[in-house]
């Protein structure tokens, strides 16, 4: 994060829609970090796709209003549709939390400069 404000100075990354940051998909702030990490979770889900599991993806309020509204429309074509499709069919669900809920977000809890990050991926269910 301050290797990004030192080398983006002014550069508003919160308010600025993922599709006209520097660099692409390869912008280096914390919204696309968190893309990138949905995309690789993705990924995992979509790679153990033999066996029918489900997931369920818990966001506080602020956190479901980025992943629903940013995160999924900047995904790669290929993975938007899988993510899509998953939804669709129940293989994974997204709930939305109350404020007070916050400890159980997904993004709070594993995401780039959460409260309580981890390097590991929630256990699936």
């Amino acid at each position: 994060m301050d290797d990004f404000e030192k080398e983006y100075p002014g550069f508003d990354w919160k308010n600025t829609p993922a599709y006209k940051h520097p660099g692409g998909k390869d912008c280096p702030c914390p919204k696309h970090e968190y893309i990138r990490e949905q995309i690789n979770f993705t990924k995992q889900v979509n790679q153990k796709g033999k066996e029918p599991s489900k997931i369920t993806l818990k966001f506080c309020p602020d956190h479901y209003k980025v992943y629903t509204q940013e995160v999924i429309p900047a995904m790669p074509l290929k993975y938007r549709i899988l993510t899509k499709i998953a939804l669709k069919l129940g293989a994974i669900q997204i709930e939305q939390l109350k404020y007070m809920e916050s400890e159980l977000c997904f993004y709070c809890k594993f995401g780039s400069g959460g409260h309580d990050k981890k390097n590991e991926l929630p256990p699936m269910r």
